[in-house]
């Protein structure tokens, strides 16, 4: 019994021996706060995959939709629902990563399809999510843009209070303790 467990228990080390990355892909684990960003832009571009556009925008950082208004633009980034040429029709997930305390960073690859051309466009670019109101929302999209580009302080310095003053707080408080004790 004891010698086929053993022999069971090298087999299944030598299965995952073979696929090393995708095995370390499985057990990484993802901070509570990219989970949440990721739930919350999921919960963006499906409304955006709908034109449920009153969804999207109370998905979209109160700042960014004051800089719509203020600015009158209606870039794809920032205010999807003004363009009416191009339609998202599928996205995925690329890849994620906290920037700053209250900052997620999403890599997304999408397919538009465009009123003119009548077919399917790839477009990738990032994501930034910022922690308001309780919650993550989003701010802003870089096109054409990966996650290794975006920086805390490219962030810091293009997006000045966005994230909630209790959040920035509560990080340096949990900076400041090490194995329990104060630095």
């Amino acid at each position: 019994m004891l010698s086929a467990l053993l022999a069971i228990s090298m087999a299944v080390a030598q299965v995952h021996a073979d696929r090393p990355a995708e095995s370390a892909f499985q057990l990484e684990e993802e901070s509570p706060d990219v989970f949440l960003a990721k739930a919350t832009l999921q919960q963006y571009l499906s409304r955006v995959v709908r034109r449920d556009w009153d969804g999207a925008k109370r998905l979209t950082h109160p700042k960014t939709l004051q800089a719509i208004v203020r600015h009158r633009t209606g870039t794809e980034g920032l205010a999807p629902w003004s363009d009416n040429d191009a339609q998202l029709k599928t996205f995925r997930f690329v890849a994620a990563r906290q920037i700053a305390p209250g900052v997620v960073a999403i890599e997304v690859g999408e397919d538009r399809a465009h009123r003119d051309q009548g077919r399917l466009a790839a477009d990738d670019g990032v994501y930034l999510l910022f922690k308001s109101r309780g919650s993550f929302l989003v701010g802003d999209k870089r096109p054409s843009a990966e996650l290794e580009e975006v920086t805390s302080e490219t962030v810091r310095h293009t997006y000045p209070s966005y994230v909630d003053a209790q959040v920035q707080a509560q990080a340096r408080r949990d900076s400041g303790l090490h194995d329990g004790h104060h630095r």
